[in-house]
């Protein structure tokens, strides 16, 4: 692979008598070749296997009267980013020659020629750190099903790849590429970029709180961002907290009970102030989920322990609820046999599935375009170890719901779906999945619809948003509460709701 290239000539100076030196030798990861000139102005290095370009070892036969003034230090010349020498000649001018570095070690010569099967090319390499970068398009992109291809002339002639081409980056955002050439493996690393996918949460409010609740340096994989005032959120339906169809004209509807997945992109938006807005974050693989309940289906946030914990659903309203393997609660709100759920299986790991019980344990279904018939059709067995029904799931693999989908995706096929007092500003808690592979809760005290606190979520890059519970007519006095390492973010460490849920570090 050719690492840099500068100032090509057609002009052929090879004699010995015009060149500042008379043999060129470089040896990098312990592999010594001799530099070959092209013409005046450029030299040529072929290796086998070096890889570490930044600490290569000079070794130059000057001819009389000339001088080698760069690099510096010939025992470790940085040709990674700077492949030129630099010679003063006998009359004091300053002669350059640039390498061509080529190795084996990176069998990827054109990256123009790679890009992502069924999308424009946004991939780039980085050759010294043999690395395969890809910029991620939340709009057009599923990042659990991302597909490489590589053109004609993309990798060297007699290169091959050896690895599946299909990476799933919810399992992590570095995957393997393995290029095989002259029979060795030439390992690369694909990494998914998703920093556009991530708002910075300084802009909507937000101050990183981190340090007040851990120590940073043995907590580095968690996160803790609050605000109390949060800015650029779209404006609430202009309807009461439980808004229903029948209350308005059939043309009015559509903006009445709209939907954060409804919402123009041209919508208005306020500054929501005096308010408690808590976020944390925790990275997936360090992160060990579960759910803790009782019997009695009533804990105390102070008593569920956690790294990270936060009050579920509040004492008294109805969802299926599925704890340490047994069933506790079998029905939602309005009898509904199935709807949107958060689970945690043996190993602490957070998914989220349309859900329902069957023959004493949890099922999952699909996604649903249309109402189903027969739900049951489309299910098979869940395996967790302990799961709860909420509603709504407002944010799903990075799309953002609509009203109508939000019916047909509940089992109740009716505005009941959206949730109680969804439009209203109540205090909520929310669990999700961050594109850059981190679980998070949040907590918002007060002031927020429910839409617009899963709206800044989306934006902050929650690519899943699921609501978990907070305050309305039948729960006036509950207060959502998250806390983390023991100590109070927003809430009240002695509520009670029907289970927690804790995040411990691995």
């Amino acid at each position: 692979m050719m690492i840099c290239s500068s100032s090509c000539t057609d002009e052929n100076e090879t004699n010995e008598q015009n060149q500042p030196f008379k043999s060129v030798f470089v040896e990098v990861d312990k592999e010594k070749v001799q530099a070959k000139v092209v013409d005046g102005k450029n030299l040529s290095l072929s290796f086998e296997t070096a890889e570490n370009f930044s600490e290569a070892k000079l070794n130059i036969e000057l001819n009389d009267g000339y001088e080698l003034i760069f690099p510096k230090d010939i025992n470790k010349a940085d040709l990674a980013n700077y492949p030129v020498l630099n010679f003063r000649a006998p009359d004091n001018r300053i002669v350059k020659y640039w390498f061509n570095i080529f190795s084996k070690a990176f069998p990827i010569l054109d990256d123009t020629k790679i890009g992502v099967v069924g999308l424009p090319n946004d991939v780039t390499v980085q050759n010294s750190t043999k690395e395969v970068l890809v910029n991620f398009n939340k709009n057009v992109m599923d990042m659990s099903n991302v597909e490489l291809r590589f053109g004609e002339g993309a990798l060297m002639e007699g290169a091959e790849i050896v690895s599946d081409l299909t990476y799933d980056f919810t399992e992590g955002l570095t995957q393997d590429l393995i290029i095989k050439l002259d029979g060795i493996d030439r390992p690369y690393k694909v990494r998914l970029n998703v920093a556009t996918a991530m708002g910075d949460p300084k802009s909507y409010g937000f101050t990183n709180v981190t340090n007040d609740f851990v120590d940073a340096q043995q907590y580095p994989f968690l996160s803790v961002y609050t605000a109390t005032s949060v800015t650029k959120v779209p404006i609430r339906n202009n309807a009461p907290e439980t808004p229903w169809s029948w209350d308005v004209p059939a043309d009015k509807v559509p903006e009445y009970l709209a939907f954060i997945g409804d919402w123009s992109t041209n919508r208005p938006t306020e500054t929501i102030g005096n308010t408690l807005f808590a976020i944390a974050t925790i990275d997936i693989k360090k992160a060990n989920a579960s759910m803790k309940s009782n019997n009695q289906l009533q804990i105390a946030v102070k008593d569920a322990g956690g790294l990270i914990t936060m009050s579920g659903k509040p004492l008294g309203e109805n969802t299926i609820l599925y704890w340490d393997g047994q069933v506790l609660n079998r029905t939602n709100t309005s009898d509904a046999g199935w709807r949107a759920a958060v689970g945690f299986d043996d190993e602490g790991k957070v998914s989220f599935y349309n859900a329902a019980i069957q023959n004493d344990k949890m099922i999952r279904m699909p996604k649903y375009a249309s109402y189903p018939d027969d739900y049951l059709a489309t299910a098979s067995e869940w395996n967790v170890k302990s799961a709860a029904c909420g509603h709504p799931w407002l944010v799903r693999n990075g799309h953002s719901m609509t009203r109508l989908e939000m019916y047909v995706n509940d089992a109740t096929n009716w505005e009941v779906a959206l949730g109680e007092a969804w439009n209203g500003t109540r205090a909520r808690s929310f669990i999700g999945i961050t594109y850059d592979n981190k679980v998070g809760c949040a907590v918002v005290a007060d002031g927020m619809s429910t839409c617009q606190a899963a709206w800044v979520l989306e934006k902050l890059g929650w690519k899943e948003v699921f609501y978990v519970g907070g305050n309305y007519y039948m729960a006036n006095d509950f207060i959502p509460t998250l806390c983390v390492n023991g100590k109070l973010v927003v809430g009240d460490m002695n509520q009670q709701a029907q289970y927690c849920i804790a995040i411990d570090a691995k």
